[in-house]
């Protein structure tokens, strides 16, 4: 297949080996300087993930399954950042951070959860931790790093007293501190009307939608702001469909992503990449909602597996009579 020659202004590296969790290249690799990270996390895909990512940012990196061996971790050696699940076995990342702030330690903490969000740290202000809401772009998550680590060398060095800017957000707030039960959208089509169509179909069904007309506007909102899943027609001018697929999967490895195209004989190529599903035009609403709604509601584990396991084959969405597999 014929490259774009469409230029989305992210850096080209070289790819991991097949079968790797995939790190986006566009790594910032001035952003660490020899400091400790602990990551804790139980998924161990997503450990590896961070943990890669963190390393090729120049950090010294390790790893705990769950909250206990982090806190076990934690006691014995030093390190100027956690990042942290919630969700995990024999102790939570919430009852991780209680118990390092009891310790009387400033070791600076985010928590990178699907269960937790920004405006919880309301509710648990005197933890003093930042928060990344999975799925989470990579791009986020270095920036919250950065913002972590300047605001805990702020904290030492500012006289008694005085006050120190928080850490901006690594996205948009969220209410009540959980995930919305509304689902976000962005639809990636030049064609007005189809969007529209879309669009209309989708907020019918309770979604929240957004919409862009080109390869390029698409990457740079799923790098900014926290979308569940991306709709993603082929051609169009403003950059390649499969361009902006390649660094969507850089930026948001774990954001689903359904191919829409009336583009002839692409499936094959959406196997070969990995996307989780495919739709020739002109589309079926029924099965295609269907499925939209099927992996906006499943766990990171399944989003996971599309990046670790080598079974995983891209679902051809077609009409009931065509063996649709949603």
């Amino acid at each position: 297949m014929k490259e774009s020659d469409t230029n989305l202004n992210v850096p080209n590296h070289t790819q991991p080996a097949s079968g790797a969790c995939k790190t986006p290249p566009f790594l910032p690799l001035h952003l660490g300087r020899g400091q400790r990270i602990l990551v804790a996390d139980d998924n161990p895909a997503i450990r590896q993930m961070m943990s890669d990512t963190f390393a090729r940012a120049n950090f010294h990196v390790d790893a705990a399954a769950d909250g206990e061996e982090a806190w076990d971790i934690i006691q014995r050696s030093h390190y100027d950042l956690l990042v942290t699940d919630n969700e995990m076995p024999h102790l939570e990342g919430l009852e991780l951070v209680k118990r390092i702030r009891s310790a009387g330690m400033r070791l600076p903490v985010i928590i990178a959860s699907g269960s937790i969000c920004e405006t919880a740290k309301r509710d648990y202000a005197e933890l003093q931790f930042e928060v990344v809401p999975k799925p989470f772009a990579l791009r986020d998550l270095l920036n919250t790093v950065g913002n972590a680590l300047r605001g805990s060398v702020e904290a030492v060095t500012t006289e008694p007293g005085s006050s120190v800017p928080a850490p901006a957000p690594a996205s948009q707030p969220q209410e009540n501190g959980i995930r919305p039960n509304h689902p976000h959208v962005l639809i990636v089509d030049d064609d007005q009307t189809v969007r529209g169509s879309l669009a209309a179909a989708l907020e019918s069904d309770g979604f929240t939608v957004e919409e862009a007309g080109g390869g390029i506007e698409a990457v740079h909102w799923a790098a900014q702001y926290p979308v569940d899943l991306v709709l993603l027609d082929l051609n169009m001018p403003r950059g390649d469909g499969w361009t902006a697929f390649r660094e969507l999967d850089r930026v948001t490895p774990l954001l689903p992503v359904i191919v829409i195209t009336a583009r002839p004989n692409q499936y094959e190529e959406a196997v070969r990449v990995g996307v989780d599903a495919f739709m020739e035009k002109p589309l079926d609403i029924p099965v295609l909602m269907r499925a939209i709604k099927k992996l906006t509601s499943e766990g990171e584990e399944r989003h996971v597996g599309r990046i670790t396991n080598r079974a995983f084959v891209t679902q051809w969405l077609r009409s009931p009579d065509r063996h649709s597999n949603f």
